[in-house]
């Protein structure tokens, strides 16, 4: 994922800010469940380190948020509130592509 961030960033003339810590291994979860075990299986495994919150807060403007590859889209809600917690102005998410 990292190269395609870099990639991104270059393209759209953004700073490339990094990327969330994985908790305990990073999100988890199988397809399918309801809603609420797929919400169990990513709440509190993503963090914003010490570097992203620094970069986070000498960045005016909004965030991009990519993910590769998004199923119940409960990471994308989950990363970008952790990223709004760290004083993220506004988050866009964007994701390559969407199963189900």
């Amino acid at each position: 994922m990292g190269s395609l961030a870099e990639r991104i960033a270059g393209i759209g003339r953004l700073p490339l800010l990094g990327a969330l810590d994985l908790v305990d291994g990073g999100p988890v979860g199988e397809p399918g469940g309801n809603s609420a075990f797929r919400l169990a299986g990513v709440w509190g495994r993503l963090a914003v380190g010490p570097d992203l919150a620094r970069a986070l807060g000498a960045t005016p403007g909004p965030v991009l948020l990519v993910d590769d590859l998004v199923d119940s889209r409960w990471t994308l809600t989950v990363a970008g509130r952790a990223l709004r917690r760290a004083g993220a102005g506004a988050v866009l998410p964007l994701a390559l592509a969407v199963e189900g």
